[in-house]
């Protein structure tokens, strides 16, 4: 076995990894979201977001794997992270780097492997999207292509994550980040939408649990209320969590049906997500209309707009089956 080998800017790369402060932490759907299309996209059983750490690799999101982390001198992204193009190979057995690697003669059984690298800077390179199989195999330009695509995503998202515009509690963008996408959006030239909704959510009574369950429950309230919202929103727009207990959405090219169905949607996913628990609280949802952007149509005025009109929505101690 041939072992990874430091990157040439070894102790840079690693700055870049730790400044971060991504390593260790918890399941994030919008890592989630680009693992699960990977394993549609290559057909591949094993797929991981692999971040290498100094003497390790770690998985920020995985699929088809027992472990989150394993060593990085057996790590064949270890070897990836040395170029910046991808890095293949076919058959494992078949190349005297790999023959003889514990992850390749035991589990998880890599005899195929295709590693797309990410960096903020495109010479710290940080890790890879991979793609496992326990076969040998080739992948298409097209897949390629794709994988290429998606790594670029998870830069994307690594760099949201350096500029503090993501919500370390929920994995969605914070008030700051929402701001910056949503300001940027309203004052592009090329913006052709029709239609913008704006929705102010309002999590409400989170003390009284905080209270009486601890201070977990209410995270956990929020970690699933922002769920939720990337469930039914992520699509068709942008979702930030504004402050505390304040969430909100802005949708577009969605009429007022489609809107109140997808609310109605997400109150009953939430019910469900949440009835397990018991928490018992209250939410409040506000939206606004737009027809028509132009210099007098802000994020605040939008905000104003739609907290003039809040609706409140008791999320129950038990689901059963509502609506």
């Amino acid at each position: 076995m041939k072992p990874a080998q430091p990157t040439r800017n070894e102790d840079k790369r690693l700055h870049a990894l730790h400044d971060l402060g991504i390593l260790d932490t918890g399941r994030e759907d919008r890592f989630e979201r680009i693992v699960r299309v990977a394993a549609y996209v290559s057909e591949c059983p094993v797929v991981a977001i692999s971040l290498i750490d100094e003497d390790r690799q770690w998985f920020k999101a995985k699929r088809g794997l027992a472990v989150n982390q394993t060593g990085r001198s057996e790590s064949i992204c270890g070897h990836a992270i040395h170029q910046l193009e991808p890095f293949i190979v076919e058959d494992t057995l078949n190349d005297c780097r790999f023959d003889d690697n514990p992850l390749v003669i035991g589990p998880p059984n890599i005899r195929f492997y295709a590693g797309f690298p990410f960096s903020l800077d495109s010479e710290h390179l940080l890790g890879t999207l991979c793609v496992i199989d326990h076969q040998p195999r080739k992948l298409t330009e097209a897949c390629q292509r794709a994988l290429l695509d998606l790594a670029s995503i998870v830069e994307h998202e690594l760099v949201m994550t350096q500029q503090n515009v993501i919500d370390s509690l929920t994995g969605i963008f914070n008030r700051r980040g929402f701001y910056r996408e949503i300001t940027n959006y309203l004052t592009d030239d090329v913006v052709i939408e029709s239609q913008h909704t704006l929705l102010h959510f309002d999590v409400r009574q989170l003390q009284e649990v905080n209270h009486r369950y601890g201070k977990y429950a209410g995270d956990k309230v929020l970690i699933e209320f922002a769920a939720c919202l990337t469930d039914v929103f992520d699509d068709v727009g942008w979702i930030g969590r504004l402050e505390g207990c304040e969430f909100a959405v802005l949708l577009i090219q969605q009429d007022v049906d489609a809107v109140e169905a997808q609310l109605d949607r997400f109150y009953l996913r939430l019910c469900r997500r949440l009835s397990l628990d018991r928490y018992p609280f209250v939410y409040s949802v506000g939206l606004a209309h737009f027809t028509q952007i132009d210099e007098t149509v802000t994020l605040e005025t939008m905000l104003l707009d739609a907290t003039s009109n809040m609706r409140h929505y008791p999320v129950p101690t038990e689901y059963q089956g509502i609506g």
